[in-house]
């Protein structure tokens, strides 16, 4: 399968409200301040896959979201999409230095 053709998997199904946001991504959102809604808007809004973990059937999606005054920022959304009736939100993030270097660029490990 395609880059695009999971990512159309996937925005199909979140759009369809058949996801689970995991508790990873729940503590998150709670420590970098964003919300549900704006990690399904990063999903559905000019995102892309930039990691495929095809073996463990997940991936990593850039998307962005709004900050308070507007300011756009990228988020990070790593989706399992094992089960093919509902998309697991496993982990979310904002994408910082020095493990990236920019929101689609790997910096160094852990």
């Amino acid at each position: 399968m395609t880059s695009e053709e999971l990512l159309t998997i996937i925005k199909r199904l979140v759009l369809a409200g058949r996801y689970r946001v995991r508790i990873h991504a729940v503590r998150h959102m709670i420590e970098e301040g964003f919300s549900e809604q704006d990690m399904i808007k990063a999903l559905l809004e000019n995102s892309r896959v930039i990691e495929a973990y095809e073996e463990e059937k997940r991936c990593l999606i850039l998307g962005h979201f709004l900050w308070n005054k507007g300011r756009k920022s990228p988020l990070h959304v790593v989706c399992d999409y094992s089960n093919k009736n509902i998309i697991d939100l496993v982990t979310a993030y904002v994408p910082q230095m020095p493990w990236w270097i920019s929101p689609a660029k790997r910096g160094k490990k852990k």
